[in-house]
């Protein structure tokens, strides 16, 4: 979340003794690319955000040169922009607003990590809130065309959702925020694992991607575990460690992560099937699991009693016969 964190870093600096020039805020001016006429760099520099800036300034001084939601959009990211550079953050955050409302992906977003890790006295904490930003920012992602998704900033979205999932959600307590964002993330996550719509991505975007995967799988496991679901999180923990580092330091410390918790739930897992050999008792409970017999000679097969484990050990007799 590199991008977005040098936005709140700059936010919550405390004003010097000897006054210097202010910079220029490293402020996203991305619209929703649904809305957009041609392909903008999220992570843009401030050089290049500067030249956006002028382009669009000459544009929009021609007529109809862009669309009324695209102007004012881009109008309002601006604004936003200067308010914070001018330490006016409730005016910021105000003008953020109005710019989510119109459909920006990307204001969502940094109203999202705004409420994530608070602003000053302007904007308490609020992980609620802020887990509600990101979900809208996911929202309004998925209905753009997905070979128009701007990785940089999925990937922001992805990770600060799952910080507030492994920091500061509880399953039971959250569990409708919880169940939201794992909704969206299953979404996000099957279309990021279709080869056919990263197949023409660039060597960066594919890391972004990975990394992003990483995040959610990790999220999706974390779920599973919590509900018991040891062989579905197994399988997703495992997804994460497929997938790989991707030179993102925190997808890659959540891909050693997932080592650590295969190795742990692995013992935690029966190695056969929980159905009973002999007349196919199949236990719902994982208490129950626990009290199926492992035949001793074969090791692949469980029995529900002596009874149906002495039938089954019968016909190892006969085949030794």
């Amino acid at each position: 979340m590199n991008a977005c964190l040098s936005f709140v870093s700059m936010l919550k600096k405390t004003p010097a003794i000897e006054k210097k020039p202010e910079q220029a805020v490293s402020f996203r001016t991305l619209v929703p690319q649904d809305f957009a006429e041609e392909d903008t760099s999220c992570s843009a520099s401030s050089s290049e955000i500067n030249q956006n800036h002028s382009r669009f300034s000459s544009l929009s001084r021609k007529k109809d040169a862009l669309p009324p939601v695209t102007s004012r959009v881009t109008s309002l990211l601006y604004e936003a922009e200067s308010k914070a550079t001018a330490r006016d953050f409730a005016k910021s955050v105000e003008l953020l607003e109005k710019a989510t409302t119109l459909g920006s992906a990307c204001a969502a977003a940094k109203l999202g990590l705004v409420y994530h890790g608070g602003l000053n006295s302007t904007v308490n904490p609020d992980y609620a809130s802020a887990a509600a930003y990101y979900f809208l920012a996911l929202k309004l992602i998925y209905m753009i065309p997905n070979n128009k998704w701007d990785m940089s900033l999925l990937l922001d979205v992805i990770a600060g959702l799952s910080e507030i999932y492994r920091k500061q959600m509880c399953r039971t307590e959250d569990i409708d925020i919880w169940n939201t964002g794992i909704k969206a993330m299953r979404h996000i996550e099957s279309t990021l694992s279709d080869p056919s719509m990263t197949k023409f991505f660039t060597h960066r975007d594919n890391q972004k991607c990975k990394a992003a995967r990483i995040h959610m799988n990790f999220c999706l496991a974390m779920t599973a575990e919590a509900d018991g679901e040891f062989n579905d999180a197994l399988n997703l923990y495992g997804t994460c460690k497929r997938i790989g580092e991707c030179n993102f330091a925190t997808a890659d410390k959540l891909v050693k992560k997932a080592h650590t918790k295969i190795r742990i739930l692995e013992r935690q897992v029966p190695k056969v099937k929980p159905v009973c050999v002999s007349c196919d008792f199949e236990p719902k409970e994982l208490s129950d699991i626990w009290k199926l017999l492992v035949c001793s000679k074969c090791q692949v097969v469980a029995a529900c009693s002596r009874e149906c484990l002495t039938a089954h050990l019968a016909t190892h007799t006969k085949a030794e016969k």
